[in-house]
């Protein structure tokens, strides 16, 4: 079947060519409002479920916190408790703590007096023997200028250590030169400072020596300091 384009339908059948829109403008225009309002509601049902989605899950996160809040408050409270069971503990670990500090104050000066002697007779020459060791211990103040407390005059000391106390050794050595060999392996000792004899006489034994010298702060046995780091 052969389809025939108006101009040629109206040459052949006249007025069958002729088509026109009847339809009211009214309708046209019904029918677009109705169209818009379709698609409005769409859009407004896809933004209440959104809008519902966000708000199931906005809640669902606020249980969650609610939860782990309540569950955190629980374990606080039963901290709470536990705290109060050890509180003597932890008064006597506080106490304890405080005398040490006040310990580590009081004896920071202390020196081992027993390392002291012992480092001192192992620097005696072969036959040589010590009859009588004092020393007498003067607190450090302060970094002043160091004085022997015996003789009065100023020390050779350069280091700028704290002086605290002075020590005098009084023995028997084989030979005169035993006695320059006690004071120079003295004056090679931490802490041991301007060794000299304060007197030296020969007997029929030998040589009666005293060597006098003076200690500084490097003595320290700082065996009562608080320490630190959890140790």
């Amino acid at each position: 079947m052969t389809t025939m384009q108006p101009r040629e339908l109206w040459s052949t059948m006249p007025g069958w060519g002729i088509v026109a829109n009847l339809i009211p403008p009214e309708v046209l225009q019904a029918r677009r409002v109705k169209a818009v309002r379709k698609l409005v509601a769409y859009l407004l049902c896809v933004l209440v479920l959104l809008a519902g989605i966000g708000y199931g899950f906005a809640f669902y996160q606020s249980q969650q916190a609610a939860e782990t809040l309540a569950a955190e408050q629980s374990r606080t409270s039963q901290l709470l408790i536990q705290q109060k069971r050890y509180a003597d503990v932890t008064l006597l670990q506080t106490s304890v703590a405080g005398v040490r500090t006040e310990l580590s104050q009081l004896l920071s000066s202390d020196v081992d007096a027993s390392a002291l002697i012992t480092s001192v007779l192992k620097q005696l020459p072969a036959g040589a023997t010590v009859s009588q060791l004092a020393v007498t211990m003067s607190p450090p103040a302060g970094q002043q200028a160091k004085v022997n407390p015996a003789s009065g005059t100023g020390s050779l000391d350069t280091s700028g250590r704290a002086h605290i106390g002075l020590m005098t050794v009084t023995g028997q050595a084989l030979r005169v030169s035993d006695v320059s060999t006690l004071v120079d392996r003295l004056g090679a000792l931490p802490g041991f400072i301007d060794p000299y004899p304060t007197a030296n006489t020969t007997n029929d034994k030998g040589t009666l020596f005293t060597v006098q010298f003076t200690i500084d702060d490097r003595l320290f046995s700082h065996r009562y300091d608080v320490k630190t780091g959890g140790k």
